[in-house]
């Protein structure tokens, strides 16, 4: 019990105090009241709650008096705690949760039974928590997961972790053992605020009926005020098992459930940043998905000034790759013209970014040209974000903007002026160049055998030739590996959200939720997975949810029979020790067959075309099983190197040696999909 105070106290100082007597009873032997009144106040606002109710189903004040059953308070209706949350859960607009049942967390399930909220029921808690993320990063709405205690809760940390590091809002709810058992090693019982509290923005355990409809406002509120990230309320049973009385008046959203979402513009930074990008000569967008909610306006500014964007995984699409200024994504893996532009840019704007290691190489050498610019006044670094943590965390920026990001374009189109001087054309005219010149690009495999690059690039021209691009929503998730930075590298992203991936804390397994919770959040859309066979593995059992819901996800994966990422790093840099890299993977067609669901192999060139586009057309969810050839994935950025320090495509060879002849003695069977 005792390990829980410290994440109770990061609440509210009333409620705090109400947890210590909670302690002092438990040890003292003291029964617990079934239900105490707390005049709770927001953190931000300091402002009372305007109504609470007691165990005796009467309204009372936020000062525990009790309140006249006349006026707004006379209609009260008896409901379980559980049941005010899923009422608080409909009022916030959630019409959809994930999770996974347990005795712990019922009292809250129940309270779903033929209502209105759609419940998915996962094969794991884990696959709940990502299946909730994607639902909120497709459709940039809340995700909402509910599990059980214990080992529930523990299972959601990777997914929590996840949209922390990502920046996704996610409410998770988990159960707990009745406040009565706490601090007693009961069953299924763990310190679930103290573990998930590195993991997300705000959590609570809610130890009293009267503050569940703050503590879900609250929940909602900081989710999604400044920059996105995951909440979490810890439930004890009793409390959502305990029926009252309650207002209708309660269920509605505070005026603090949407207050603090983005911070007040300071003109004067943004005209301190335009002064610079208008007296640049090599300016260059680095764009995060920090841009999401503004394609067009970023479109605009970025064509009027002339300037070419790169952008981070997550932004991938919000400017559509097919302009001509678009130099598509940076960094590790990215393109080398992106990372040759950074490199010789004098003025970059970060916007929505937050100068992640992957995206930077190593920092020492990062903008050499930038920060002589800065030196002179004639450039330097701009960053704006929402989230003013990030300023200096990595580098020092020449002007800091705390904004949001639709905010800071705004004001920027106002200032910004059409370039007169003929050094920003030569500029594009260099960016264009290099794009010429250093194009994703890869060997192909002898004897019609067939790469993740072939398979991805196949995918991407079907999705283009055939409008699909343009017609329909289309969202692609990824596991994490080879395949991951093969799709960011060969297809051409055309609108925000389209990519559902895992960039920072990079969770392998996390591919085929991402794509159910993409297809749950957007029915119509074409929802696709392109997973490595080792990312595969790890979650493969979700496919019952597919098969459960009848959800058409078309998953492809890219079978080599290794983690092949890692192979590449232990033949780099360790000498070619080469150790549990090798996967033992099923028959992924057989696999798919065995929960009811569509599934090819297709192992060749000849075959490929018509094979995806049989896939992709299909009536319903379908795997297709790829056996490829493995390969490096160029242009790499080495640890300890520049970003325009590359490993590129013609140095292929003298990196792999007699590797290549590893690579090329993968068996295929020749076996035409049938």
């Amino acid at each position: 019990v005792a390990a829980l105070s410290g994440a109770f106290s990061r609440a509210k100082p009333r409620a705090a105090q109400a947890f210590e007597r909670f302690v002092s009873q438990r040890q003292a032997g003291t029964a617990l009241p079934q239900s105490r009144t707390l005049a709770a106040t927001d953190r931000k606002s300091s402002q009372p709650l305007q109504r609470r109710y007691s165990s005796s189903g009467e309204a009372v004040s936020g000062s525990g008096e009790a309140v006249s059953g006349s006026g707004d308070v006379a209609n009260l209706t008896e409901m379980t705690g559980g049941e005010v949350i899923f009422n608080m859960l409909v009022e916030h607009g959630v019409d959809t949760v994930f999770g996974y049942s347990g005795g712990a967390v019922l009292p809250l399930i129940d309270a779903f039974h033929g209502k209105g909220i759609q419940w998915i029921t996962s094969s794991h808690e884990q696959c709940s928590g990502h299946s909730a993320a994607a639902y909120a990063k497709s459709t940039g709405k809340y995700g909402v997961a509910i599990v059980t205690s214990g080992p529930g809760l523990t299972n959601m940390v990777t997914p929590m972790q996840d949209a922390l590091t990502d920046g996704v809002p996610l409410v998770v709810f988990s159960g707990q053992v009745p406040t009565g058992a706490m601090g007693t090693d009961a069953f299924q019982e763990c310190p679930a605020t103290e573990i998930t509290r590195p993991c997300c923005k705000w959590n609570y355990v809610c130890l009293d009926f009267n503050m569940l409809p703050w503590a879900v406002n609250e929940a909602f509120r900081i989710a999604n005020s400044g920059r996105p990230g995951p909440v979490h309320i810890d439930l004890p049973k009793d409390i959502i098992s305990m029926r009252a009385k309650v207002p209708d008046s309660v269920f509605k959203k505070t005026s603090q459930a949407t207050a603090d979402a983005k911070p007040m513009l300071v003109m004067a930074d943004i005209e301190k940043a335009v002064e610079l990008i208008n007296k640049a000569k090599r300016p260059i967008f680095y764009v995060g998905q920090g841009c999401s909610h503004c394609p067009e306006l970023l479109a605009k500014v970025a064509k009027k000034a002339n300037i070419p964007v790169t952008t981070t995984i997550h932004a991938m699409g919000i400017f559509d790759e097919r302009e001509p200024l678009s130099l598509h994504m940076l960094g590790m893996h990215g393109a080398a013209y992106a990372n040759f532009a950074i490199q010789n840019s004098d003025c970059i704007i970060a916007i929505g970014s937050r100068f992640d290691d992957r995206t930077t190489g190593i920092v020492a050498k990062y903008a050499p040209k930038a920060r002589a610019a800065e030196k002179e006044g004639t450039g330097g670094i701009v960053h704006i974000n929402i989230d003013k943590s990030c300023f200096g965390k990595v580098l020092k920026p020449t002007v800091a903007c705390w904004a949001d990001s639709l905010d800071a374009l705004e004001a920027m189109d106002d200032l910004i002026v059409a370039p007169t001087d003929p050094a920003r054309a030569d500029w594009v005219t260099q960016c264009q160049e290099w794009k010429t010149n250093y194009p994703f690009d890869y060997v192909k495999a002898p004897g019609g055998a067939i790469k993740t690059q072939q398979v991805i690039a196949e995918i991407n021209k079907y999705l283009h030739d055939s409008g699909t691009i343009d017609s329909k929503e289309v969202a692609i998730s990824t596991g994490v590996g080879n395949h991951q930075m093969m799709s960011c590298q060969f297809i051409r992203w055309t609108k925000p959200r389209q990519m559902i991936t895992s960039g920072s804390l990079g969770v392998m397994g996390a591919g085929l939720p991402f794509a159910i919770g993409a297809q749950v959040a957007n029915p119509d859309c074409l929802s696709i997975l392109i997973d490595g066979d080792g990312s595969f593995g790890m979650t493969n059992m979700d496919l019952q949810t597919v098969k459960r819901y009848q959800l058409p996800v078309k998953m492809a994966i890219m079978n080599d029979g290794r983690q092949q990422m890692v192979w590449i790093w232990q033949r780099l840099f360790f000498d070619g020790r080469y150790i549990s890299v090798d996967n033992f993977n099923p028959d992924f067609v057989k696999l798919a067959e065995a929960y009811g669901i569509k599934a090819m192999m297709c192992d060749n060139e000849e075959d490929l075309p018509g094979a995806i586009e049989k896939w992709l057309t299909f009536d319903g969810p379908m795997l297709m099983d790829f056996r490829v050839i493995p390969d490096i994935c160029l242009p790499m950025v080495a640890p300890g190197k520049a970003l325009d320090e590359m490993m590129l495509l013609q140095d292929r060879d003298a990196i792999l040696g007699d590797g290549d002849l590893e690579l090329g003695s993968h068996k295929f069977e020749g076996v035409a999909p049938s």
